[in-house]
């Protein structure tokens, strides 16, 4: 995580590095431009196996996140995101969970994305109002508390009881210090006993109201997984990013993401993002999204950082459409690729 903060610095290093060494091209192209699926456009194609959706609950004293998986072969899962968590947001580099939670539904979507290293097929925002109408259309919300529960009414618990829809807004807006355990319990008891519909409003944000009802309906029965993290101070916490990588492989069989950089050289804005868009699918992850040193960067370049890394730089090349590849001799502990937006792209 250290050397993540450093990306920076090592970035300019590497830079004044390969300008003294020299790199060299091994292929370059100018085709049409694929229409990028960003906010208001389709997703990205995603592996088959990969079946994930990004939850968000507003409303609380700290908005709530959970990405839940359903893969094609195995048990389906779900994974609580500290209110203290810290990802990359392309194009705008660490975020906390509450700037993540602040964005555009499928920009938040992007986010979580990021993280997980895998594409996220759907997403829904919710209100504390919606989750409850929810509850209630399912005929409560059946849950085995550990402990007594002080909400903004009323204690709640200990033992088995079944919540109503206020009952349940309640427990979650009533949240001081463990915002973790009761959003982890309610959606557990949630995915225990899926309601007829989790989204039943109109003004719910999301792409797909009846793949993301279907998507919980799927998860029925879903096991928590614990979110690996590290914490390198008293108020930033980071994923494990290799333990994090790990388990979703072994859950939904994806590869590990290959660790890219995206540098904005074209001074258009939201382009970090939508590099993302086309580059998670394929396998990537940005670690590192920042502006470049200059913002008149006609060709997009994509720079293999190290010779070991040319056909992943050709991979990227291939998502964006555009884009002049290169080798350098000199690799980066940042990332394996650097990518220079250029005005071709935005064009």
């Amino acid at each position: 995580m250290r050397r993540t903060h450093r990306g920076v610095v090592v970035g300019v290093v590497a830079a004044i590095a390969i300008v003294a060494l020299g790199v060299y091209v091994v292929g370059n192209g100018r085709g049409d431009v694929p229409p990028l699926a960003g906010n208001g456009s389709a997703s990205p194609s995603t592996p088959a196996r990969s079946s994930l959706l990004a939850l968000q609950v507003n409303g609380g004293p700290a908005p709530l996140l959970a990405v839940i998986g359903v893969p094609s072969e195995g048990e389906p899962f779900f994974m609580p995101l500290s209110t203290e968590l810290t990802v990359v947001m392309p194009g705008q580099g660490e975020t906390p969970a509450a700037g993540v939670a602040a964005l555009p539904g499928d920009s938040m979507r992007v986010a979580l994305s990021n993280m997980a290293g895998i594409w996220i097929e759907h997403f829904a925002v919710l209100s504390l109002r919606d989750l409850g109408a929810s509850v209630d259309a399912g005929g409560g919300l059946a849950v085995d508390l550990p402990s007594g529960y002080q909400t903004t009414t009323e204690v709640l618990g200990p033992g088995e009881l079944t919540m109503s829809g206020s009952q349940v807004k309640a427990f979650l807006a009533g949240a001081a210090d463990d915002f973790g355990v009761r959003w982890e319990i309610t959606l557990a008891a949630m995915l225990a006993d899926p309601p007829p519909e989790l989204v039943t409003s109109g003004g719910v944000e999301t792409d797909d109201a009846d793949a993301v009802n279907a998507m919980v309906t799927g998860a029925a029965g879903a096991e928590v997984l614990d979110m690996p993290t590290t914490r390198v101070n008293a108020t930033l916490v980071l994923p494990e990013y290799p333990t994090l990588d790990g388990l979703l492989s072994e859950r939904l069989g994806s590869s590990v993401p290959v660790p890219a950089i995206v540098q904005n050289g074209s001074g258009e804005p939201g382009v970090g993002e939508a590099v993302a868009v086309r580059i998670i699918p394929a396998g990537f992850r940005v670690v590192l999204s920042l502006n470049a040193t200059r913002f008149d960067t006609v060709r997009t370049d994509v720079l293999a950082n190290g010779p070991d890394h040319e056909q992943e730089a050709r991979t990227i090349r291939k998502a964006l459409g555009i884009g002049l590849v290169s080798v350098s001799a000199v690799p980066s502990n940042v990332g394996d690729i650097t990518i220079v937006v250029g005005k071709d792209f935005t064009a």
